[in-house]
């Protein structure tokens, strides 16, 4: 045994809050694959033979997927989605403008469950870093990380 520590024994360190902040990881994928289709479905038509379609079917079928994984994400980190994640998921197949639409809605109630953990974090006697609302998932990464080490 070389004396490190891992998994479940290893001591994470950071102010706690770290550990309890809501982070989603696909769901600026989920944005970015939704727009590489358009390009791709504008470039597609002209050629025919339904590759306009084949292209839509993809885009849609990994905008799903990883709409997906990113609900799956959210639930184990403890976060709810309620019986809307159904309507998320399947909306992803079909409906052209689920991806902005989920990436807004998602960006919304991620700050509303990252602002209520954050209360109820300082209320049990830890002290919550104060950060501005402004701040996104990539660069709230970028300080807990500089905070870990």
């Amino acid at each position: 045994m070389d004396g490190y520590r891992r998994g479940h024994d290893a001591d994470r360190g950071g102010d706690g809050w770290s550990e309890r902040r809501l982070v989603a990881p696909y769901r600026k994928l989920v944005l970015l694959i939704w727009l590489l289709g358009i390009p791709l479905l504008v470039l597609s038509v002209p050629i025919g033979n339904g590759s306009g379609l084949v292209v839509m079917l993809v885009t849609h079928l990994f905008i799903a997927g990883f709409l997906r994984s990113d609900i799956k994400a959210m639930r184990r980190q403890g976060f709810d989605w309620g019986w809307t994640r159904h309507l998320w998921f399947g909306a992803a197949f079909a409906l052209p403008f689920v991806a902005p639409a989920y990436y807004l809605y998602s960006e919304r109630r991620i700050r509303d469950e990252n602002e209520r953990r954050r209360e109820k974090y300082a209320s049990e006697g830890g002290s919550a870093p104060e950060r501005p609302e402004s701040v996104d998932d990539e660069e709230a990464t970028e300080q807990t990380a500089a905070v870990d080490s």
